[in-house]
């Protein structure tokens, strides 16, 4: 990348996510979950709270980044709110279930009304999921970002996250062993990492997502070394 504009592009953030059921402010045969740990080597906002973490609306079927925009910008009251959405995969030990992530929403109190709003498009529900007490979750989105360094970025929607370029691509085995090593070796301060990639004038870049309260270059720039040093040895 050589941009130092800000530049919108879409891509993916893949990370094992801690989920609890909803069970109130729901409809009737539906499946919701929330993320009840987010950025978990971090913090966490317990559910419960007046303001939901990342909600899963669990589907029948798959449907696209494109589709689950689509459908979001035909409903007004996410649109006042700037509601975020994406098209996510949960893999569980043995299945896969698609769902709709939301993040950003304002209350509990109006889950319904989205979920009827989604149906009244068409959008069908799952009645049943086996939820696993962690998955690991694909959530494919839109991003927009600004380089202010070569191979640091910096998220101009979400204050508290930044990324890195990476020149491998990862299994998750392996992510968890370079950042292990960054931990345990490094000094940065303390951060939440997951990885991802973007989708760049038709190529796919790799990333990994850096998440703290205090982010900036200087974090972000400490990981990049470390990283580089530990994903050599790998």
């Amino acid at each position: 990348m050589n941009s130092k504009n800000t530049i919108k592009v879409c891509g993916s953030i893949t990370k094992t996510e801690s989920l609890v059921r909803l069970k109130e402010n729901i409809l009737d045969h539906t499946f919701v979950a929330e993320a009840n740990l987010p950025y978990s080597n971090y913090y966490g906002r317990i559910p419960g709270k007046k303001k939901p973490n990342s909600l899963f609306l669990f589907t029948d079927r798959y449907y696209s980044l494109e589709e689950s925009l689509r459908f979001t910008q035909n409903i007004e009251f996410c649109a006042q709110n700037e509601v975020n959405v994406a098209s996510a995969i949960m893999q569980f030990s043995n299945i896969c279930h698609p769902a709709i992530r939301i993040r950003n929403f304002p209350d509990y109190k109006n889950l319904k009304k989205l979920q009827q709003c989604y149906i009244d498009q068409g959008v069908k529900f799952a009645r049943k999921v086996n939820l696993e007490p962690e998955t690991l979750v694909t959530v494919n989105k839109c991003f927009e970002i600004k380089e202010v360094e070569e191979d640091i970025l910096l998220d101009q929607n979400e204050k508290n996250e930044g990324y890195i370029v990476t020149s491998r691509y990862l299994g998750q085995n392996q992510f968890k062993e370079l950042i292990r090593a960054v931990r345990n070796n490094g000094n940065c301060r303390t951060f939440d990492t997951a990885m991802g990639g973007l989708i760049i004038q038709g190529k796919a870049v790799n990333i990994i997502r850096i998440y703290s309260e205090k982010i900036d270059t200087d974090l972000l720039r400490c990981v990049q070394k470390e990283i580089s040093r530990q994903i050599k040895l790998i």
